[in-house]
């Protein structure tokens, strides 16, 4: 029984919730028609995304050699196998993504703007635009570009609190901030140039100005950070093995601009395997560069020698020795060019030593067999070392240093270095006693040449050393001839398999049906949300949030609503929470300006009746209460209300003392609050923004700001007049009064602007007026106070 009432209840109420949306039917019909509409325009102004791929075939440990150590096994300078997923990794580093950046210029982005779609334009763009590098730039925002003629353009340009970006250190300089909204017109060709950013734009073959003008279209473009984009680059990127069988990579990438996406994959692959190659052939150029080196030396030594027996034989023309064979000679000759091996082995050894003792780039090491050396052990343990750093590398890309891996990789490395090192020095050591057994049998030679004739012995001495340089220059040709003949062999062990292209004419979004689909659904659940919420949204400020929306100044403090006639609640109520409350406002205060012994406190609001006036009297007087040296003044000259509330009939007040008619000490008033003196505002005068900005009111702050602890100056609403903002500048603390439920978050502008171009300094909000039956702000307090319109600024006019 009780369940079928509970079934008959539930009944009811669904159906009576049905019921109370179905009397705003003309809602959802309405909500259908927008939304069908929206999908409408979204379906045909959105740019189409397409996906396009490229395949990628990788040696792995399964592969057959296909690179070109088969073929020149010789020189032992090719070896080690691919891991696939390292190659994934690699191919999505961010250094191949950098030079994918840097080599298709992807740092400028060029867009062309229609009336409801922007498209990107990509090596068709009518102009180009030159940075200077060694400049800082403004990145990530758009710079709109209208075409004039065929020489001119305008800039237009909206950057706020922006910084500028310092592309030779790759960082943003916080030191300065941009915020600039201008229009310029400049010519082509011509830099553009301030604090933030310096360019020029140039004409490219694209450039037709009649064109530009028949589509009625303006461009821009944007500047962006290099390595932002690399990273961005590598995680648009997707790569994946085609099945689990083979070692082939698809390589994908999504984007609006299938052109440019295109070259992006096809310079993926290109400095991908153009990396591979380099890595491969790394040695043999080192090898080239080394014997570049030698024959150099050995080429000027030749000169030196061809010079000297061309003098020779100017001073000895008689002397017919040529073709004469001396056996001790050519003997010699042998020995010297077994010698000359030797030292070039020995210059190798010193240069392999130099590298493993000075920790210096594995890739700077030169192959002993292209040297001619023949060493076995000393090739295995060579090649051994390359192969452990390229594990080495491997393991950094896709582990932390602490891995007990790549640890155990570093120990074999140290290990395999002092085991080549001792070679090495063997190696020297026993190339040395050779060295010296030469030249023993050489100058047992030299004893015998010594007793020839003395022009022919040196004749045979000079022309001995070009034979021995002429064949260390032929052996070294030779081996550089091999170098060469390695690095020109050289193929990668990777290709493409499929250049970049499309994966399918059709794009990938906008997915027509879908939108169409989502649309219907939204269609119904917007107008149950606005129904069901049914609330009426106001533009006073009504909670934090609020605040928090309309402006980045800080909230310091909360007062609440009371119902007390008298403004002075902190005196005559001191128990009372109001006072409590301001008790913690001054609590709050004695953190800000720190460094300030003294300090000066502007009380302001937007407009009149927010109550400025009021928390201005009762800051004060909780200052005088505990005990600080505290002076009131009255800072609206326009409409005052201090004097009224301290029952003080005198008119003499500030005023007085800016016109010359009074002095300082004139205008100050007793107060009955121990510690409090009060400044008047006195007559209304029919200049007040002058006399507030004169140098008589500086010098009296200066001359108070000796005497007290605190001044609190109450000013004239800054939304309405500028005498406020005059006063507040040379302040150390700035309140902004907004009261609860009255105050327009439009009135914030103003102070959001003064504190956004940091004409004034160290302002805070306190929320005013506070009733307790709102929630948003976590607590209240209680305060009451009448307060006028705040058009009684203008009385004047």
């Amino acid at each position: 029984m009780n369940n079928e009432s509970t079934i008959n209840t539930d009944t009811i109420d669904i159906r009576s919730l049905v019921m109370n949306y179905m009397r705003y039917w003309y809602y959802f019909l309405l909500s259908i028609i927008a939304f069908i509409f929206i999908a409408f325009l979204i379906n045909r102004y959105t740019p189409p995304e397409y996906s396009v791929h490229t395949k990628l075939l990788i040696r792995d440990d399964s592969n057959t050699k296909l690179g070109a150590e088969n073929l020149l096994e010789e020189l032992e300078i090719f070896s080690g196998r691919t891991n696939l997923k390292n190659e994934i990794v690699i191919l999505k580093s961010y250094t191949i993504a950098k030079k994918i950046v840097e080599e298709l210029e992807l740092g400028v982005s060029y867009y062309q703007h229609g009336f409801f779609q922007k498209n990107e334009l990509f090596k068709n763009s009518p102009f180009k635009v030159l940075v200077d590098s060694s400049h800082e730039q403004l990145t990530g925002e758009g710079f709109k570009i209208e075409i004039i003629d065929e020489n001119n353009f305008s800039i237009s340009m909206n950057f706020d609190d922006k910084y500028p970006y310092n592309i030779q250190k790759q960082k943003l300089n916080k030191s300065i901030i941009a915020n600039i909204n201008e229009n310029k017109r400049y010519k082509f060709n011509e830099n553009i140039e301030n604090d933030f950013f310096k360019f020029r734009l140039e004409k490219t073959d694209f450039f037709n100005i009649a064109k530009i003008r028949e589509n009625d279209k303006y461009f821009s473009f944007k500047l962006h950070q290099e390595d932002n984009l690399a990273q961005k680059l590598i995680n648009q990127v997707i790569i994946n093995p085609i099945n689990k069988e083979t070692s082939v990579l698809e390589i994908k990438i999504k984007g609006k601009n299938p052109k440019k996406n295109i070259d992006i994959l096809n310079k993926l692959t290109e400095i991908y395997i153009r990396s591979g190659l380099d890595e491969k052939n790394i040695m043999v150029i080192n090898t080239i560069d080394f014997i570049d080196d030698q024959l150099k030396i050995i080429r000027d030594s030749l000169n030196i020698i061809e010079n000297q027996l061309a003098l020779f034989r100017r001073q000895n023309p008689n002397i017919d020795i040529v073709d004469k064979e001396f056996g001790v000679y050519f003997e010699k000759q042998k020995l010297d060019n077994s010698l000359s091996e030797q030292t070039v082995n020995i210059k190798y050894y010193k240069s392999l030593l130099n590298y493993l003792e000075n920790e210096e780039n594995p890739n700077s090491i030169v192959s002993p067999t292209s040297m001619g050396i023949s060493n076995p052990e000393l090739n295995r343990l060579i090649n051994q070392l390359l192969e452990l750093y390229s594990k080495k590398d491997e393991l950094e890309l896709t582990t932390t240093n602490k891995n007990p891996t790549y640890l155990l990789i570093i120990s074999q490395i140290k290990h395999t270095k002092n085991t080549i090192i001792e070679n090495v020095n063997n190696l020297i050591s026993s190339s040395r006693i050779y060295e010296k057994d030469l030249e023993k049998r050489i100058n047992s030679f030299n004893y015998k040449l010594d007793k020839l004739p003395e022009a022919e012995k040196k004749y045979i001495i000079l022309n001995r050393k070009y034979q021995l340089n002429e064949e260390a220059l032929k052996y070294l040709i030779l081996k550089k001839d091999d170098a060469e003949l390695a690095k020109v062999a050289t193929t990668s062990d990777h290709r493409v398999i499929d250049e970049a292209r499309l994966e399918s004419e059709k794009p990938i979004k906008p997915k027509k049906s879908l939108n169409y689909f989502i649309s219907i659904i939204f269609s119904f659940l917007l107008p149950v949300f606005l129904i069901s919420i049914r609330r009426f949204f106001s533009d006073t400020i009504d909670n934090k949030s609020d605040i928090n929306n309309c402006t980045n100044i800080p909230l310091l403090s909360v007062i609440g609503h009371s119902d007390k006639a008298s403004s002075l609640i902190v005196p005559n109520a001191a128990k009372s929470i109001i006072a409590e409350s301001f008790r913690s406002l001054r609590t709050n205060i004695q953190y800000l300006a720190a460094d300030k012994k003294n300090k000066i406190i502007t009380v302001t609001s937007s407009i009149g009746g927010e109550g400025k006036t009021f928390i201005t009297m009762n800051l004060a007087s909780i200052f005088a209460l505990s005990g600080n040296k505290t002076i009131l003044i009255g800072g609206d000259l326009r409409k005052p209300r201090i004097q009224e509330e301290f029952n003080i009939d005198d008119k003499s007040g500030l005023s007085s003392y800016l016109i010359g008619k009074k002095t300082s000490k004139d205008i100050i008033k007793k107060t009955e609050i121990p510690n409090l003196d009060l400044i008047c505002s006195g007559a209304i005068p029919p200049n007040p923004a002058e006399l507030l900005d004169s140098n008589k009111m500086d010098k009296l702050i200066m001359e108070l700001n000796k005497k007290y602890d605190y001044i609190v100056i109450d000013t004239p609403p800054i939304g309405l007049v500028t005498d406020g903002v005059i006063l507040m500048k040379n302040a150390d603390i700035n309140l902004y009064i907004v009261r609860h439920n009255y105050s327009k978050m439009k009135t914030l502008a103003t102070i959001n602007n003064l504190y956004n171009q940091k004409q004034i300094k160290n302002v805070h909000i306190i929320i005013n007026d506070y009733e307790q039956s709102h929630s948003g702000y976590g607590y209240g307090y209680g305060y009451g106070y009448g307060y006028g319109s705040g058009y009684g600024y203008y009385e004047e006019q």
